[in-house]
């Protein structure tokens, strides 16, 4: 009988332990979010038959391909891009809302990340820092930590800090991004005093400068870009020390002799090199995805954007450069494979913006187009406010879109704010570049619920934006160079990949919003979403649903 009741003993215990294990590995061992500054969904799709089959075409072929998903706010930068993926919400919650907004307070512009309170690490006589304290809620790496009692490690990594922080969000194990005068990877003091060994060492080897003796050249025939425009354009801008934009680019001859040193390598696909060089390092070093706990690791190339506002989407050095990045992704996946294991991990890859066509190219193919000149549209909207109220200084700054009073001389001449507001917004709907105005007030107590009007409310949050902002039409930019920050699909269409540990294979076009990124990550983990989040899981991408 004894020996009957210890069997069945052993049984059960085995069974509990089967049990346990099972329920250890419901999750992937790793996540690893790749976001691609600037990156338009048709992309995938235009270079597709220039790709190899281990890069962007593995993604798309073994994994599930969401090709319909929108940004559902404006501005679209880089900061508040990278913020909404891993938040879940936007602006108007996490209150990212821009790289730069104006400080009431301080009377002057700040960065999203600076923080006077702690000190960059890894750069010598450094008198600032950076920290993600600007994030108001948390995001999807917070309750990854939270989810694990700490237990899992969570990293970002960047050539810009601000993606490099954002993501990683507030209780991260590290954010790390590069040094554009010493070509090193650096952090700051909120997260660590000094850089890991491991960090060191890679700095040592000096990979920055070997990437720099490299010339850029197209890595294929030019004959093999036939969806790009001539390579020597009227367009494009220019390197400074290079008379024309065309290959090849020797880096080391157009390198500044004063820093920033690397500013030419950031704006290279060598970025991209540099960068994937180092997420394969941290992979190994910092033994991601080998714990009982899912670590994440963020990874953002930014080397796209830089390329993409010098010379723009229908480039041969925009074609090129996401060649060489396919390249990466696939020694990226490639590195996943023998250090987590095939099956051990999923990926997520978007973009944290897409990108505006040169406006002068549209005007001459014929497309309405056009530049907005935001110096000149402030001294006349100066002028406006000056003859309604008499002469003053009644507006402090223009920024994103966004008129900013000076409330403290509106309040001292008793002026009233909302009908200054509308005052404003009543003139500025009157210009030709501008197809849509609204006030802070109509922003903060008005509930907008489609098209430009619902992406300009959730861009919005009211201690930090202005108090009227405008909307231009479809083609008009502040530059005479392409660029990003409108509502309009070529800013706000992004690619969406999953792959991996619980994805499915196929693909669908059934809209989403980049906010909906955060909850099927919660979800594939089994975590608590993000303390603000709006958005829903996407069910057709999990292989069982959760």
């Amino acid at each position: 009988m004894n020996e009957r009741i210890k069997m069945i003993s052993v049984i059960l215990l085995l069974f509990c332990l089967t049990k346990i294990e099972a329920q250890q590995h419901k999750s992937p061992k790793l996540v690893v979010g790749i976001v691609i500054d600037q990156m338009r969904a048709e992309y995938l799709n235009r270079f597709y038959d220039q790709f190899g089959d281990q890069g962007f075409k593995r993604l798309m072929n073994e994994g599930f391909n969401c090709r319909n998903v929108y940004y559902n706010y404006v501005p679209t930068v880089t900061a508040a891009g990278h913020t909404s993926i891993y938040a879940g919400t936007t602006p108007c919650s996490h209150g990212i809302i821009a790289n730069e907004w104006y400080n009431r307070q301080l009377k002057r512009s700040i960065y999203c990340v600076d923080d006077t309170s702690e000190r960059m690490v890894g750069v010598e006589g450094s008198k600032k820092g950076s920290s993600p304290r600007n994030l108001l809620c948390t995001n999807l790496s917070d309750e990854l930590k939270i989810s694990t009692n700490q237990k899992a490690k969570v990293i970002g990594i960047s050539l810009k800090d601000r993606a490099a922080i954002l993501p990683a969000g507030h209780m991260a194990n590290g954010a790390y991004w590069l040094d554009l005068k010493s070509g090193n990877f650096v952090t700051s003091t909120f997260y660590m005093k000094k850089l890991p060994d491991w960090v060191i060492a890679f700095n040592n080897e000096k990979k920055a400068n070997s990437y720099l003796d490299n010339p850029w050249t197209l890595l294929l025939p030019e004959s093999a870009y036939p969806l790009s425009i001539a390579d020597d354009n009227k367009y494009e801008g220019y390197w400074k020390g290079k008379d024309k934009p065309v290959f090849p680019y020797n880096l080391k001859e157009l390198a500044p002799q004063n820093p920033p040193y690397f500013e030419v390598l950031y704006a290279s696909p060598f970025g991209n090199s540099l960068l994937t060089d180092f997420a394969i390092e941290t992979l190994k070093k910092e033994e991601l995805g080998k714990g009982t706990y899912p670590d994440l690791l963020a990874i953002s190339y930014s080397s796209t954007d830089a390329v993409g506002h010098k010379f723009g989407p229908l480039s041969k050095e925009i074609n090129d450069i996401y060649l060489r990045l396919d390249q990466d992704i696939a020694r990226l996946l490639s590195a996943l494979d023998e250090l987590v294991g095939k099956g051990n991990y999923a990926v997520f890859l978007t973009a944290d913006h897409g990108m505006s066509e040169n406006p002068q190219y549209l005007i001459d193919q014929k497309v309405p187009a056009g530049t907005i000149d935001n110096t000149a549209l402030t001294k006349e909207a100066s002028q406006f406010m000056n003859k309604l109220y008499g002469n003053g200084e009644w507006i402090e700054f223009l920024i994103n879109g966004q008129f900013y009073f000076n409330r403290e001389l509106m309040k001292e001449k008793k002026i009233n704010i909302t009908e200054a507001q509308n005052q404003l917004a009543s003139f500025l709907r009157d210009k030709d570049a501008i197809s849509h105005v609204y006030t802070a007030t109509q922003l903060y107590e008005q509930e907008f619920t489609r098209d430009i009007s619902l992406l300009v409310q959730n861009g919005f949050y009211y201690k930090r934006s202005g108090d009227v902002a405008f909307v231009t039409e479809p083609g008009w930019t502040d530059v005479n160079t392409a660029t990003h920050g409108a509502g309009y699909n070529y800013d706000t269409h992004v690619p969406l990949l999953w792959f991996g540990f619980g994805i499915c294979k196929g693909e669908s076009f059934s809209r989403y919003n980049i906010t909906d990124i955060a909850p099927s990550v919660s979800a594939l983990l089994s975590i608590k979403l993000p303390s603000d989040s709006k958005g829903n899981p996407i069910k057709e991408i999990f292989s069982e649903q959760p």
